[in-house]
């Protein structure tokens, strides 16, 4: 089957990889060119299992950074899986437009409830179906992820409950994946009994920033778990939904079963990552259906509470100007630190977001000596490593050093060009950023539409920073700290 994961982060890294393992034609859309460039050149690399007895596999996908990347030459996409973020799929699925056709299913498979309406608005509701998935991601790094898929049920089913052919088609291919997949003729009670298990350990994990394996070692966050979950049950049988169970311990235990000790919930990954978490979708939405229904939900308003005080607190997202326009002719913003500069072409002045150049990338000849030398000379630690580590691709240092390792390589003299490959630029809007770079004649490189060439021949990778990471990275001032 030829399928498209739209949102290929941890979870859909997960099930994108298993997928392609057993022959399916997956391609995985990341707006992270990073994690596309290594997905492309080395493969996916899947850890299974956790601690002593974890297993690592690569498996090849095919990654792009947008949905007009995917190749249609080999045919029409049969099914489009989205597990983008709840706040971002009306965007993403407008996005995919190019590659939806008459034959083309989208399935939902994201955390909380309310996915369906949004789909169904924007490609029709014969399209879409509905589904769950308890299989769990975590990204360890560009390319790396934890794929916690064995054991762990995915449910589908049609919006109207009744059987057919593309459901049973669709969990066949994921059987044979190895994915645990089974058909709901009341899909609308699975989504609600997922929520149950989001309910139990999403926002508990996020406010606390515990991984699974300490978060149920805390019996007080256990009792709470308990009280969310019940809070949920309540709400739904008000609702009308035919729930398969009302102990609220049951979500508790199953969204953990198989996972291992250093497993993170979404919510908690997006934290981590900058981001607000989907909070509004999951107890967000428990509360806003206890509120037409007449149940209480005091727990679940606190843990809603609680993480949009977690969310506040991350880095604020930088200004977009730094006020009023300057006098033709006067510099604009000089000399006011982290004020947004703007450019002048004829009689328009557009501005531009702020970014800062996020590493340098230079080609070296001995690879392992600039990696002594940078860290036993300079103290500036791994911050990754690209391939064996005993023979390394690439390897990045805190502070903005990317080295290639290219044997052979002869530094040409110290005025002459060669040695810097390009540069790695952080930006706050990556879109944004690509289409103020393309107004002033720049030309698109084959590693991607975030790859640019001035005209002068310097390479520049832009790439998308996490909200607020850019203003933070432009407050530190190193003179100021000598």
């Amino acid at each position: 089957m030829k399928i498209v994961v739209l949102g290929a982060g941890a979870l859909g890294c997960a099930i994108g990889g298993t997928l392609t393992a057993t022959g399916n034609e997956v391609w995985v859309v990341n707006r992270d060119a990073r994690q596309v460039d290594v997905m492309n050149r080395v493969g996916l690399t899947m850890r299974s299992g956790g601690g002593a007895e974890a297993i690592d596999r690569v498996v090849k996908v095919n990654a792009t950074t947008h949905a007009r990347g995917v190749d249609l030459a080999s045919g029409p996409v049969a099914l489009i899986i989205v597990l983008v973020k709840s706040f971002h799929t009306r965007e993403v699925i407008e996005s995919a437009a190019g590659i939806i056709s008459e034959h083309t299913s989208v399935l939902s498979l994201q955390n909380g409830v309310g996915h369906e309406d949004v789909l169904s608005a924007a490609v029709g509701k014969h399209r879409v179906l509905a589904g769950k998935t308890y299989t769990g991601g975590v990204m360890l790094g560009p390319g790396h992820v934890i794929a916690g898929i064995a054991g762990k049920e995915t449910i589908i089913g049609e919006l109207g409950g009744q059987a057919s052919e593309r459901t049973a088609r669709i969990a066949e291919v994921f059987r044979h994946a190895g994915l645990a997949t089974t058909v709901s003729h009341d899909i609308l009670a699975t989504i609600w009994e997922k929520l149950f298990v989001n309910v139990a350990t999403g926002a508990l994990s996020g406010i606390t920033r515990l991984t699974y394996g300490h978060l149920y070692q805390v019996p007080e966050v256990e009792a709470c778990a308990m009280a969310a979950v019940a809070e949920a049950m309540a709400v739904a049988q008000a609702a009308g939904i035919a729930i398969t169970t009302t102990d609220p311990r049951a979500p508790w235990v199953k969204a953990a079963a198989g996972l291992p000790f250093e497993f993170k919930a979404s919510m908690l990954q997006s934290l981590e990552a900058g981001s607000v978490t989907e909070i509004d979708f999951v107890n967000g939405a428990v509360v806003a259906m206890g509120q037409k229904y007449g149940v209480a939900t005091p727990v679940n308003q606190t843990l809603v509470a609680c993480m949009k005080g977690v969310e506040k607190s991350l880095p604020p997202r930088s200004p977009t100007s730094c006020g009023s326009l300057p006098p033709e002719g006067v510099a604009p913003c000089l000399g006011r630190p982290g004020a947004a500069a703007s450019v002048t072409s004829g009689n328009v002045r557009r501005r531009t977001q702020k970014s800062y150049v996020e590493h340098v990338a230079i080609r070296v000849k001995d690879i392992h000596w600039h990696i002594r030398f940078f860290y036993e000379a300079l103290g500036m630690d791994v911050r990754e490593i690209d391939g064996d580590p005993a023979n390394p691709a690439q390897y990045w240092t805190i502070g903005g050093l990317q080295l290639i390792n290219v044997p052979g390589f002869d530094a040409p003299p110290a005025n002459e060009a060669g040695w810097l490959a390009h540069l790695g630029v952080m930006v706050e809007d990556l879109d944004a950023a690509i289409t103020a770079c393309h107004a002033f004649g720049v030309k698109e490189l084959p590693q991607g539409r975030n790859w640019l060439q001035l005209p002068d021949g310097l390479a520049v990778e832009l790439i998308q920073a996490a909200p607020g990471s850019v203003a933070a990275a432009l407050r530190v001032n190193p003179r100021a700290l000598v």
